[in-house]
């Protein structure tokens, strides 16, 4: 991303830190509110609906998302017949010399093998899946653990470390550009 004299680095959003830790907590409090696993099942995913729609509307995130949306689905303007040409009818500047070599600047750095790239996002989302698995594991045995103890909302009580620790990971983020302008937002 490039910065220009219109941008400037903001922090995070504080908005996104509390819908990330209060969507959190609510995930991790289900079982304490819902007791047959298909209702689990069925209230966790209005959690997570719940939360994505109030990112959307509520984040800065969300109304850069919504933006890009709309620039995909807008239509496209330039997209007219003969735009790559130059105004006088010559084609555009092609970088090269003469007999079409292209310039050193048009070579890309490097090739990356499709199938090791592919092989390495595979083997990344499978890490993450079991990691994220074995996380959601030990949170309800935590949760269980405590209420064979007798403690009230046990998994409420997950929640609200693990929310806690969900909002702050939010607020770790690193800066961003965000655009300037005369609303007062930034």
């Amino acid at each position: 991303m490039t910065y220009d004299a219109t941008r400037k680095a903001a922090g995070p959003d504080p908005s996104s830190a509390v819908i990330t830790g209060l969507t959190t907590l609510g995930w991790y409090a289900v079982p304490d509110l819902v007791r047959p696993r298909w209702g689990r099942a069925l209230a966790k995913v209005g959690v997570a609906a719940a939360g994505v729609g109030v990112g959307l509307l509520a984040t800065a995130e969300g109304r850069a998302a919504r933006e890009g949306l709309r620039a995909l689905t807008a239509p496209e303007e330039s997209a007219a017949p003969g735009a790559a040409e130059q105004p006088t009818g010559q084609p555009a500047e092609q970088h090269g010399d003469e007999n079409g070599t292209p310039a050193p600047d048009d070579e890309p750095a490097s090739q990356v093998d499709p199938r090791l790239a592919g092989a390495a996002v595979v083997g990344v989302l499978g890490v993450m899946t079991v990691v994220a698995v074995a996380g959601e594991k030990w949170a309800y045995r935590r949760g269980e653990k405590w209420r064979a103890k007798g403690l009230a909302l046990p998994h409420t009580r997950v929640g609200l470390i693990v929310g806690a620790l969900a909002a702050g990971a939010t607020l770790l983020e690193p800066p961003r550009a965000v655009a300037t302008g005369d609303d007062g937002r930034g």
